[in-house]
């Protein structure tokens, strides 16, 4: 029996090729928690400018160990950090005061797929539990602000995890677990749709679930590729006929699950 479908967040629910780039909004967030740290808790000893490209550097390889270790990276310890090493003394250091001045919020153009807003809905309404898996640096409560500004956070009432709050990136099967666990679902009871073939494929395969790999159009499976993914589909609505063949019986329950 079906009872969840997990999701990748990034390039998988959110669309971020209409998006300004990473380096537009992160510059323009990191001038402004500069400004903030500066004013308000402890003078730097850098411009703002450098205060990004340090940040970018730090964050950059951070991701980079992550990868290669599958721990993962923290906006908030690569923050610490490089306030420590700009001159910020411990007990001026508020973590709670440098997130609110860091700001999270949605990129302009930042926004969900159609089919997301098409698709999501359906399955909910067929008493099917969602839930977000993503390798975020962020804690949800942070993503969050995205999803509201979508107009999807409520379809995720009750599993939204970020990688960060795990401690392990995928395709560690810990992050997988826990969304499983806080669902009350066994593996073969769920399915998760994501766009990274190590990522996401491997990682749900690995703990027994059915893993969609959501594919740009166009885009093929490398032919080098040693991941085969259970189903391959270019819009969420491939998803449904993919879970007719696998749950024959699933859009029975035709309920909404609060």
């Amino acid at each position: 029996m079906l009872k969840a479908v997990l999701f990748d967040l990034d390039r998988t629910l959110i669309d971020w090729d209409s998006a300004e780039p990473w380096e537009v909004y992160q510059a323009r967030r990191l001038k402004k928690l500069h400004d903030f740290v500066h004013r308000e808790l402890h003078p730097l000893s850098c411009n703002a400018d450098e205060f990004f490209e340090t940040f970018a550097l730090s964050l950059g390889n951070a991701w980079k160990e992550g990868n290669e270790t599958l721990i993962a990276p923290s906006v908030m310890r690569v923050l610490d950090e490089l306030l420590r090493g700009y001159g910020v003394p411990e007990d001026r250091l508020d973590m709670h005061a440098v997130m609110t001045g860091y700001d999270w919020q949605p990129a302009e153009g930042e926004r969900a797929y159609p089919d997301v807003l098409e698709v999501l809905p359906e399955l909910r309404a067929h008493g099917i539990q969602l839930g977000i898996v993503t390798n975020a640096t962020l804690p949800m409560q942070h993503r969050d602000r995205e999803l509201a500004a979508a107009g999807i956070l409520e379809l995720f009432p009750h599993c939204r995890i970020s990688a960060v709050e795990v401690g392990y990136l995928k395709p560690h099967r810990a992050i997988f677990e826990r969304a499983l666990e806080m669902l009350d679902v066994r593996p073969e009871e769920a399915v998760f749709v994501g766009d990274n073939l190590r990522a996401d494929v491997r990682g749900a395969q690995a703990v027994g679930m059915y893993a969609v790999w959501r594919a740009e159009p166009g885009e093929e499976l490398p032919a080098e590729s040693e991941i085969e993914p259970d189903g391959t589909i270019r819009t969420l609505h491939e998803l449904l006929p993919l879970l007719d063949r696998w749950y024959p019986n699933w859009r029975a329950n035709g309920h909404h699950k609060p």
